[in-house]
């Protein structure tokens, strides 16, 4: 694993003991938890991963002192280039560039294509996020969440190409490039950005921290309202594409109803994105999210989960590649109580469009629990309505 520079070293030691402060904080079980929640799964394009992307939540908060903490895991393998540059791979068919792209053949494309832009990425990512939050105030819920990022050549091209093969599905033209190797490049607007290689290990992401309020109290027949403010800090590394190096700024609604055994959950994001320290020159884009939600509880202990994204992404669209068209993901899994508070969820994520700016195949795993702070107030057990 490359060690992080001395700036990301600093960073840390200023924003980790008011995280440790909430992680760490004293806490003692509550039986009540929210099971029917989405899952807190944002876009997973490695290069969106760099940039602050709201994520999909209820429209609840806290309640004072009561306090909440998550650790998932989602792992993701993409395949996404400019059609120019895989018309260059198909041509070739293994002759001369061996599937393997390089920076001299990533600007040819981009001169090639009609927008003057080009990217890649192939790879797998693994993206670990350590979540928590606390109750302040009847109306106001604050949040950290902290992730650790690994970028690599991975182990599933194969598999995946087996399947696109086996049901005749379209293969974006993955097929004409090599397995299991990193790459991850754009050229454009008079910036070059190339990897050959993974980070080697796992490192620090871009922290970010929430502050969430309730607007409207749910009730029979009125959802629940929340809204947040979100501040993503420069805590990753540019030059292992963990951070963007710049400062984000957030805001976000939420809206939550629930009908007998069904919850209904929605979510509409905006970010304002400072530059990207690689390649400050590149025009960014304020990307906005919208997510639904639908939970249905199958049993007491066990939740289905379907959940549906849209979002637009930092990046401009230029004619003859993906990277700037809206994305459409799906993630449908499960969320079922372990033990007391202790939650188990698990999904599985899906492209929803052709485009190729969204990742191929992901797998999510996580678990979440809930409790009080000490003295803090008893929570009722959640019921079927």
């Amino acid at each position: 694993m490359l060690p992080p520079g001395r700036a990301t070293t600093r960073r840390v030691l200023f924003f980790l003991p008011p995280i440790l402060t909430i992680l760490l904080a004293p806490a003692r079980p509550a039986r009540a938890t929210e099971p029917d929640d989405p899952f807190p799964l944002r876009s997973q394009l490695p290069f969106n991963l760099m940039f602050l992307d709201q994520k999909p939540a209820s429209g609840r908060i806290l309640a004072p002192r009561r306090t909440r903490f998550s650790l998932s895991f989602a792992y993701e393998s993409t395949f996404a280039a400019s059609d120019d540059l895989v018309d260059m791979f198909r041509q070739d068919g293994f002759a001369t560039y061996g599937g393997k792209v390089t920076l001299p053949l990533l600007q040819s494309a981009a001169a090639r294509s009609p927008g003057r832009t080009a990217f890649v990425l192939d790879g797998e990512t693994l993206r670990v996020v350590l979540d928590a939050g606390i109750g302040v105030g009847p109306r106001l819920e604050l949040g950290a969440e902290v992730p650790l990022i690994s970028h690599r050549g991975g182990f599933l091209d194969s598999a995946i190409d087996s399947y696109h093969d086996r049901f005749n599905l379209p293969d974006g033209g993955r097929t004409v490039f090599a397995r299991d190797l990193y790459r991850a490049g754009y050229v454009g607007d008079g910036e070059s950005v190339f990897f050959d290689r993974g980070t080697g290990g796992i490192g620090l992401g871009d922290v970010v921290l929430t502050g969430k309020t309730l607007l409207v109290r749910g009730r029979r027949a009125v959802p629940s309202i929340a809204a947040s403010f979100s501040m993503k800090l420069p805590t990753g590394d540019p030059d292992r594409l963990q951070g963007s190096g710049s400062t984000d700024f957030g805001a976000s609604l939420y809206l939550t109803g629930r009908f007998g055994r069904s919850s209904l959950h929605g979510a509409y994001g905006y970010a304002s994105l400072g530059r990207w320290e690689i390649a400050p020159g590149l025009l960014l884009l304020n990307p906005r999210s919208l997510s639904a939600t639908y939970a249905y509880a199958a049993t007491p202990e066990s939740h289905l989960i379907l959940q549906f994204l849209r979002s637009t992404g930092p990046f401009r669209y230029r004619t003859g590649s993906d990277l700037g068209r809206v994305a459409m993901e799906v993630a449908v899994g499960f969320r079922h109580r372990v033990r007391g508070d202790l939650h188990l969820e698990w999904a599985v994520l899906e492209n929803l469009s052709r485009s190729l700016n969204t990742p191929d195949f992901g797998l999510f795993l996580g678990l979440s629990s809930r409790g009080a702070l000490a003295g803090g107030p008893p929570e009722r057990p959640d019921r079927f309505h």
